[in-house]
């Protein structure tokens, strides 16, 4: 068994089915579970907005405070430090001797080279890495296909899957975390830390999320019980994103297998397949998706590489539309309702994507990097697979 494990949180801000934080509490005596607020995260974009807004900045640090709380419960306690965390995280395994640094594997672009330098950061102090797959609920090594063959589009990957689909068992929760006896907690940063003005958060936000793996058990609870079963379709198409389970489940408050199982079991008895199950199925194809495709999913001609089709990069039509002055006013209504609650049902997200490509013509990924500023369930597969889609150059 290993002496001392760090354990690096990233989008998995939990204790319940976390595979990478059992795992560590299952290899080593003393863990030392940190928490690494990346200034980058919260700077402006190109465009001007910044890339994580206030609000999301918010439901993020809200997450980490009820991580620490859950894991002080366990007799550990969560570091929290603000800075690059490939160098941090790196520094932190020297300090303190560490045998390895387990944290979870990422796909996205910005995500994996962060991880690339931590590991060579790592191997300057003679220490490994090991990477969890943990954002998907179904392993690799249980598609029926390689990755490289992903089908191209979501039907025949539902089809595929239909008659051999291999959810992850749970992974327990750890009933003890023990931490060594000489560790600096460290603060948990506030918006100001991070480079955010608190009056970025509009006055009124009305209807928004509560960070925290608490608050996502607790929305999975009622839906289940008010809707699963009782074997009741819920009012849209995509509870997933329309319950706001979606919230948590992007920055791992749960995970996705756990609301798949949970579902699963409570309508055992049910003839039709509860929605929420094709919404994990087509989050889960989108991150194959990004797995397959990788930057070309954030490239205007899309993972199609449609390069015949040409966007409009026209600052002062894109401003209209981010400050909903329009000349549709539902569209309007919804952008505004975006920018106040960090809240759009799957519905709106559509029409405002379709009005912003078809109708202004304008440069698709502007659109998709306005969502991924204020959405507070952005994941990067999810938003901009989507927005591949509905702009043309995806695999629906």
């Amino acid at each position: 068994m290993a002496r001392r494990i760090i354990y690096w949180f990233r989008n998995d801000l939990r204790l319940k089915d976390n595979q990478a934080l059992s795992a560590a509490v299952g290899s080593a005596s003393e863990i030392i579970p940190v928490y690494v607020f990346d200034p980058r995260q919260f700077e402006k974009t190109k465009l001007g907005f910044r890339r994580t807004s206030a609000l999301r900045a918010r439901f993020l640090i809200e997450s980490v405070a009820e991580l620490r709380e859950n894991i002080r419960q366990k007799g550990g306690d969560l570091l929290i430090r603000v800075g690059k965390p490939e160098e941090i995280v790196a520094k932190l395994a020297e300090d303190y001797n560490a045998d390895y640094v387990y944290t979870s594997k990422e796909i996205a672009p910005q995500e994996t080279r962060i991880e690339s330098s931590l590991s060579k950061n790592l191997k300057i102090a003679n220490v490994d890495i090991k990477l969890f797959w943990m954002d998907t609920m179904i392993s690799a090594f249980d598609l029926p296909f390689r990755v490289s063959k992903l089908p191209s589009g979501f039907p025949e990957f539902e089809r595929l899957l239909s008659n051999d689909l291999k959810i992850k068992d749970q992974f327990p929760t750890p009933e003890a975390i023990t931490l060594p006896a000489d560790f600096e907690a460290g603060a948990i940063p506030g918006l100001p830390e991070l480079g955010i003005d608190p009056n970025e958060i509009p006055a009124e936000t009305p209807d928004v999320s509560r960070g925290g793996e608490a608050h996502a058990l607790t929305v999975l609870k009622e839906y289940v019980e008010q809707y699963v079963k009782k074997d009741i379709a819920y009012p849209s198409a995509e509870p997933l994103t329309d319950t706001r389970l979606s919230d948590w489940l992007s920055l791992g408050c749960i995970s996705a297998s756990y609301i798949y199982r949970s579902v699963k079991t409570a309508q055992s008895h049910a003839v039709t397949e509860d929605a929420i199950i094709t919404n994990l199925l087509k989050r889960e194809f989108l991150h194959w998706t990004l797995l397959r495709f990788g930057p070309r999913m954030f490239k205007p001609s899309g993972v199609k590489h449609h390069f015949n089709r040409r966007w409009k990069n026209d600052n002062a039509t894109f401003e209209k539309w981010i400050n909903g002055l329009t000349d549709n006013q539902p569209v309007n209504d919804i952008v505004q309702k975006l920018t106040t609650t960090g809240f759009i049902t799957a519905a709106e997200r559509e029409t405002a994507t379709k009005y912003l490509v078809d109708d202004l013509d304008i440069n698709w990924t502007w659109g998709a990097m306005y969502f991924e500023s204020l959405l507070l369930d952005y994941e990067a597969s999810v938003n901009w697979g989507r927005w591949n889609n509905l702009a043309g150059v995806g695999e629906d």
